[in-house]
């Protein structure tokens, strides 16, 4: 349900009520000054047990979304304060500044002089909003599941190098789709997480325009590889401002190794993981998101291990390639030691389908960096597994006059 709080002396209203919207308890705490709980998310006995063995309880953040509109329904302009509370869980470790205000469909950041923030504890933004004005509040800039659908529409309609394939469907009827380029013998498959409240939909989707750039690299990585994008892999999540789960509690991230097992699952963690089995991609690349500065990049390769002999040399020229991306880097190789590995789907991507699997961090505080990051990480994966020789081979370059 909703959260909702319509303060009549100020004439102010604000409310969770829409795609996104991520908001718990709302209060009043004086005249223009407001307090938002974090809302509360549930995940089941066994993911929770897991955390426990493993984590002390901590482990993957729980809480760490918030998403609100605020609507001015008074005469004068009038100056807001909107305190966010964070979670006791390890997701407070996620909700340091910069935050996004939203007015008229775009996001821009809460200016600093508008921003006291407490580490751990909570987050004070302040702004004054015109009569009749309507903004949105968020700690990351939230994409719904139909503007990404309609963005999936329009570069499959807009250019011939892509097509939208539907996967699956949620429990509430949304779409799962993956935007595919030409098949080619070789693939390669970039994912947003599918925890919402790392929103990742704009990058993902940034690396398919790039492709459409008419480069001479783009068209020949486009001749070398299929791409294919999933932009959007837990939309119900998303829709209902979750931070981890879908809309029935449920841990889609984790639940791959149910899938695997024949045991039950979420659907969206089935329906990618089949799709996945039919596609077997060559490289796999997920984008975790989080909109920050504050610490480096960070890239979880795949334990060298679980890849066949004859594809070392390859994965280790790949690795090497991904590296040299960034200056400072917090890397954590997936390996049999890492707990809950077998839940996820990197690990049994590379262990049961050899797909070179990658999960990339990006820590820039704006989206247009962001989603640059992302085509330069996919490109840099993408020519290293072309190979130094197809790199070379680069025919030369056409020129007319005009």
């Amino acid at each position: 349900m909703a959260a909702i709080l319509n303060d009549c002396e100020t004439g102010i209203l604000i409310d969770s009520g829409f795609p996104c919207g991520s908001a718990g308890d709302i209060t009043t705490t004086g005249p223009g000054i407001f307090r938002v709980c974090p809302k509360s998310e549930a995940v089941p006995a066994w993911f929770e047990s897991a955390l426990t063995e493993h984590f002390g309880g901590a482990g993957v953040p729980r809480e760490y979304a918030f998403h609100v509109r605020i609507r001015h329904m008074g005469i004068v302009p009038y100056r807001i304060s909107v305190r966010f509370d964070f979670t006791e869980s390890c997701g407070k470790s996620y909700m340091g500044p910069p935050y996004w205000v939203s007015h008229r469909n775009i996001w821009r950041k809460v200016l600093p002089a508008d921003t006291d923030f407490h580490e751990g504890s909570h987050v004070i933004l302040s702004y004054c909003l015109e009569p009749g004005q309507s903004i949105f509040l968020a700690n990351k800039p939230y994409v719904s599941p139909v503007d990404v659908e309609n963005a999936m529409a329009d570069l499959s309609e807009s250019n011939g190098a892509f097509s939208v394939r539907q996967i699956g469907v949620t429990d509430q009827g949304r779409p799962l789709q993956v935007l595919e380029s030409n098949p080619r013998p070789e693939s390669i498959m970039v994912s947003a997480t599918m925890q919402p409240a790392e929103p990742a939909a704009r990058p993902v989707l940034a690396v398919a325009h790039a492709l459409t750039d008419g480069s001479a690299l783009s068209q020949r990585l486009l001749d070398r590889f299929q791409f294919c994008f999933l932009p959007m892999p837990n939309p119900d999540g998303a829709y209902h401002g979750r931070s981890v789960t879908n809309d029935r509690d449920e841990v889609p991230m984790f639940s791959f190794g149910h899938v695997i097992r024949g045991e039950h699952a979420p659907v969206e963690a089935k329906a990618i993981w089949d799709y996945c089995s039919l596609l077997r991609p060559t490289a796999f690349m997920e984008f975790h998101t989080h909109y920050q500065d504050n610490r480096s990049h960070k890239l979880n390769p795949m334990w060298h291990g679980w890849f066949s002999e004859h594809v070392q040399e390859r994965v280790s020229m790949v690795d090497e390639a991904l590296l040299g991306l960034n200056q400072n880097w917090r890397v954590t190789k997936i390996a049999p030691e890492i707990p809950l590995h077998e839940c996820g789907k990197f690990s049994n991507l590379t262990r049961k389908l050899g797909t070179m699997s990658y999960c990339y961090q990006i820590y820039t505080a704006t989206e247009e960096a962001t989603c640059a990051h992302a085509v330069r990480a996919v490109n840099r994966l993408a020519i290293a597994m072309a190979g130094a020789k197809w790199e070379s081979d680069a025919p030369e370059p056409v020129v007319r006059e005009g």
